[in-house]
């Protein structure tokens, strides 16, 4: 069993980086092919050791970078983070979407 599973490779740091910074109008977690909304008006930060994802004023996601994987979405307007969760140690995937902030 599994000899047909696709194994995932954890994104480099240096991919990772990319993200940080990011703006997003909302964020969504994707369980078990059902989307729960987390919250809107936040940003990506990519440390060296962890994603954190705000919305509101308030973490929604916490991962370490050791085996997370992001993908930006086919239309590049958001991203897709999979990972470990900090605190609980349960896998968990969420979507985030971009924001277009004016220039200041």
């Amino acid at each position: 069993m599994g000899i047909f599973k696709k194994k995932v490779k954890a994104t480099p740091l240096k991919e990772l980086k990319k993200y940080h910074g990011k703006a997003i109008s909302y964020a969504v977690e994707r369980i078990n092919g059902q989307e729960s909304n987390l919250g809107k008006n936040g940003g990506i930060s990519v440390t060296d050791d962890e994603i954190v994802v705000l919305c509101d004023g308030h973490q929604v996601f916490r991962c370490n970078i050791k085996g997370a994987v992001i993908a930006q979405l086919m239309s590049g307007n958001g991203c897709d983070i999979k990972g470990i969760d900090s605190q609980t140690n349960k896998k968990r995937h969420i979507v985030c979407f971009y924001s277009i902030r004016p220039h200041s």
